[in-house]
């Protein structure tokens, strides 16, 4: 499995929202700040102006085939000018009772523009951590993604399933958003140049990227820094230096908070505490419950009754 798979494995979406848009000069949209959510908005036909404030220098222009995506959950706007007046997306959101998709109108009886936004969100500590090294936005063109045309493909499949809304769109919508969420993501990736740092940039270093696959795909090994460095064929000492400048801690640190984070997730599915530390490499569960409670500052019993949701 390679590294950005082994990374993104366990990565879900928890909620995914759709909306097909029509905008008819003047008009405008603006959508709300929403921490942990990834949204996107494809230009189907016209064009549109994207801020994320009401200053000029912040604009990016869209036209037809254009994707945008904001990754960090600003506030942002979008219209047909600069100096549109928005309205508030929850101001003029449809959506029918059994519809997957809002549907919107907005605007006046000018020229026209049609547009898809997708929003994904995550509550997984991984997939924040890939989304904190990303730009605010992210402007896709079909010219400059050229390696990736599948990518497009998927948008314009995506756009026809919002735009007719037939049945069975709902679970064909959230089994695309994942896809989708991992296509970006790697769309992204191949622009960072081999040398780039940050976590991105591990994921592009070949010894760095084999250790994260190695680590997140069998976390429960018990791996020390010299089989790590076995494991990619470097040496120790490069090794550990390398990973540290790219991915910003050590490799056991790194080990460490991975560990902490997939037992946290199986906690919160009701996984008992025997198999919380075998899954996380842990020889008893005394261990296991102290690394825990250094890491979260409760015992693995008390995060467990925190995260269950409440009875209905």
């Amino acid at each position: 499995m390679d590294a950005l798979s082994a990374v993104l494995a366990p990565v879900r979406l928890q909620q995914t929202c759709w909306a097909f848009t029509v905008g008819r000069a003047p008009w405008g949209l603006a959508f709300a700040e929403s921490q942990g959510c990834v949204r996107f908005h494809y230009v189907i036909r016209g064009s549109a102006w994207l801020s994320l404030d009401d200053t000029d220098a912040s604009c990016v222009a869209l036209s037809g085939g254009d994707l945008a995506v904001l990754p960090l959950g600003h506030a942002q706007v979008l219209r047909d000018h600069p100096r549109s007046v928005p309205a508030r997306v929850e101001d003029v959101a449809r959506c029918g009772s059994r519809s997957a998709v809002m549907h919107l109108e907005v605007g006046a009886k000018g020229p026209e523009t049609s547009f898809v936004t997708g929003a994904f969100v995550l509550d997984d500590p991984l997939a924040r951590q890939i989304l904190a090294v990303l730009p605010p936005v992210i402007r896709m063109t079909p010219e400059a993604e050229q390696g990736g045309p599948s990518f497009f493909e998927n948008i314009q499949f995506i756009t026809r399933e919002v735009e007719t809304d037939r049945p069975g769109s709902e679970i064909v919508l959230l089994r695309m958003a994942d896809v989708i969420f991992i296509q970006i993501l790697r769309a992204y990736l191949a622009r960072v140049p081999d040398d780039g740092g940050g976590f991105l940039g591990a994921l592009r270093d070949p010894g760095t990227a084999a250790a994260l696959g190695a680590m997140h795909h069998r976390a429960e090994e018990p791996w020390t820094v010299a089989s790590l460095a076995k494991e990619v064929g470097l040496s120790r000492s490069v090794f550990a230096a390398r990973f540290t400048q790219l991915v910003g801690e050590p490799p056991l640190g790194y080990l460490t908070r991975l560990r902490m984070q997939k037992a946290a997730t199986l906690l919160r599915e009701g996984a008992t505490l025997a198999k919380a530390s075998q899954l996380t490499g842990y020889a008893s569960e005394a261990s296991f419950s102290h690394a825990f409670r250094q890491w979260s500052g409760v015992s693995p019993g008390v995060w467990r009754r925190k995260s269950q949701p409440p009875p209905t």
